[in-house]
């Protein structure tokens, strides 16, 4: 008799365990559900994505364009000096980089001395969703945006920390900036991102010297990067190049040469009037 109860109460321990371990499992499915709804809902919801208000005037009158990579450019081909940044969105040095060096670069790329090619990498800092930041990027270019939102992405960086590429704020970026939608979201589906940051990576992994970001060149040259190094570079490599002044001489050769021509043409008799001269002369003689 005393065996049976021992029996019983071990069964009945045994099933309120299992009980126990029944509710345990719906609790914590519930409150999977839970967080999981509630990320989605923070996620869908609008973030806050200011616009640098400098960067209109900033970018104002400067020649865009793309290098065949597709790495966007500022500035004339004609530049005699070629500055290059090898740069990431979510590097916190490159983020200092474009707040203390690139302002004094663009003044020489507005007074033509400097043509600037930003090569955009990823992956080299400890910011979430680098690689997404740049995709954005280069699909903003693809509407001559890609500058403004390189200011966009590297104030988020600052203000946000690790959240300042959250889908959300990149998406209510792109709309800040005035960027067709359709034709952005069509270009962050295609290849065209993804080949041009695979032809960035391959850019740094082929430039000798090259140990992380920022990295800047100046005519291919690696150079510190700070604002006296770059300065310096470049008023070295203007004082190598001399006086640039192609367009004069070659206007002064063309004038001087159609001058010649003019000249000798008034100057050589016409065959005709020489031959009809000749002529009366013969005549007027007995």
């Amino acid at each position: 008799m005393s065996r049976s109860r021992t029996v019983e109460r071990r069964k009945e321990r045994e099933r309120e365990r299992q009980r126990r371990q029944q509710i345990t499992a719906v609790v914590g499915v519930v409150a999977v559900v839970v967080v999981a709804a509630l990320a989605l809902i923070l996620a869908n919801q609008p973030a806050e994505a200011p616009i640098p208000e400098e960067s209109a005037a900033r970018y104002e009158g400067l020649t865009r364009s793309q290098n065949e990579d597709g790495f966007p450019v500022l500035g004339e081909a004609s530049a005699p000096v070629q500055v290059i940044e090898y740069s990431s969105f979510d590097c916190p040095h490159c983020r200092t980089f474009h707040e203390t060096v690139v302002p004094a670069i663009l003044e020489r790329v507005r007074a033509g001395e400097v043509q600037f090619t930003y090569v955009p990498l990823y992956g080299t800092g400890g910011i979430a969703n680098g690689e997404g930041a740049a995709r954005s990027a280069v699909c903003a270019g693809e509407q001559d945006k890609f500058w403004e939102m390189h200011d966009a992405l590297f104030q988020w960086q600052g203000l946000y920390g690790n959240q300042a590429f959250s889908n959300n704020r990149i998406e209510t970026g792109i709309d800040g900036l005035g960027i067709d939608r359709g034709a952005w979201d069509q270009c962050m589906g295609s290849e065209l991102p993804a080949n041009i940051l695979r032809a960035a990576t391959n850019a740094a992994r082929n430039l000798p010297g090259f140990s992380g970001t920022p990295t800047v060149t100046v005519n291919g040259i690696i150079v510190t990067g700070d604002v006296t190094s770059v300065t310096n570079a470049i008023d070295q490599e203007l004082a190598n190049a001399g006086p640039v002044q192609p367009q004069v001489e070659a206007t002064a050769e063309v004038t001087t040469e159609a001058t010649v021509e003019a000249t000798a043409e008034a100057a050589a008799p016409d065959a005709e009037t020489t031959e009809a001269a000749v002529e009366a002369t013969a005549e007027a003689t007995p």
